[in-house]
């Protein structure tokens, strides 16, 4: 990369910059939030403010800034459904959201990414205004800062290396990926609208960006770049912070009781199995997590449907998703004589499967 401390990248959350920041650096993750690299503090505040101030416009004129826009409905969708299971996020809103809806609705989530670019914390209580996006459009037009189109990814690429001197890489992995959540396509067309009308503000920003990026007097080349959208490659860094069944359980309560029992499936799986393969620790949690309800529920009904809904052929991420719901269903089927099943689960070795092609398991479904 030529000019590297010249080189400035905005991440404006959910538009792939995990992806990119780590491609231009030849990083596993991404690398500290700093001058060159504007994201989310600690504090959780952007630290992009300075540049969005048209006072900065001749300091910055003599950096390359570029940065990523992403559609406001569907970059709405991938932000509910990445942070809904991340308490840390959630703590930010006052009024706590019941489903998709009433996040929308927040007046803390809407024109994020004016608040973002503008400096503030994610979730400020101070809301986007009409002067705060005039003087974020002034400052993309008059910097000038460039701008990338998600839906558009490798040709953004292509023109951000042709402006900054980025040499990418031809394979480079997705990071970053939300394991279940509907695609822009699947949602109806009352929530779509109540997206566009809760965040006119991002709306006419992108279309600002996206009527930018397809006027460019030179036409935009795909780059010849494969990218790995393996979802399994997540697992384990997910799991590290997080308990599996964090983005597709609703049932808290099951699992904080069992939150011991979570964990050291997990870290026996990771660290004394030293399982390094997404798919395979799928696999084996879903597996080991089932027979430990057989033990200690055996012969009882909430053991038999948990497995009865159980496919060991299906997709592993799937598994752990229907799984998830199956748990989900009993107890809110069951609400009179479910409280028995909360029993905790004792961690025990011998009842941890270290998944194979064919195991113990398969018996099960053998008629």
């Amino acid at each position: 990369m030529e000019n590297k401390d010249k080189v400035i990248f905005i991440h404006i959350p959910k538009t792939g910059g995990t992806t990119i920041n780590s491609a231009m650096n030849n990083t596993f993750w991404q690398t500290e939030v700093g001058f060159n690299y504007r994201h989310i503090l600690a504090n959780k505040k952007s630290n992009s403010g300075d540049i969005f101030d048209s006072q900065n416009i001749n300091k910055y004129k003599e950096y390359i800034i570029f940065m990523m826009l992403r559609d406001p409905v569907d970059r709405l969708i991938s932000e509910y459904y990445f942070i809904k299971e991340r308490q840390e996020f959630i703590d930010l809103l006052k009024n706590k959201p019941k489903n998709f809806e009433s996040y929308i609705k927040n007046r803390q989530t809407q024109n994020a990414v004016v608040n973002f670019l503008k400096g503030r914390r994610m979730y400020d209580l101070h809301a986007a205004n009409q002067e705060d996006l005039n003087e974020v459009l002034n400052v993309i037009d008059n910097t000038p800062i460039h701008i990338g189109i998600f839906e558009q990814f490798a040709e953004s690429l292509y023109y951000f290396g042709e402006k900054s001197g980025i040499k990418w890489k031809k394979n480079i992995e997705v990071k970053r990926m939300t394991f279940k959540r509907p695609k822009a396509k699947e949602i109806s067309n009352e929530i779509r609208d109540l997206i566009l009308e809760h965040n006119q503000l991002d709306v006419i920003l992108y279309e600002h960006g996206l009527k930018k990026f397809n006027n460019l007097n030179n036409e935009q080349k795909k780059l010849n770049i494969s990218f790995n959208k393996d979802k399994y490659n997540h697992v384990i860094p997910y799991c590290a912070k997080w308990c599996f069944f964090e983005f597709c359980m609703d049932n808290k309560k099951f699992i904080k009781q069992n939150f011991d029992f979570f964990k050291r499936l997990t870290f026996y799986l990771i660290e004394t199995q030293g399982i390094s393969d997404g798919k395979t620790y799928t696999k084996s949690w879903n597996e080991s997590f089932i027979k430990s309800i057989q033990v200690t529920f055996p012969n009882s009904d909430f053991a038999s449907y948990v497995t009865n809904n159980f496919d060991i052929s299906g997709e592993p991420l799937d598994q752990t998703s229907r799984i998830a719901k199956s748990v989900d269903d009993f107890f809110t089927e069951n609400k009179h004589h479910a409280n028995k099943y909360y029993k905790k689960i004792v961690f025990n070795e011998t009842q941890i499967v270290i998944s194979k092609d064919k195991g113990w398991f398969s018996s099960l479904f053998k008629s």
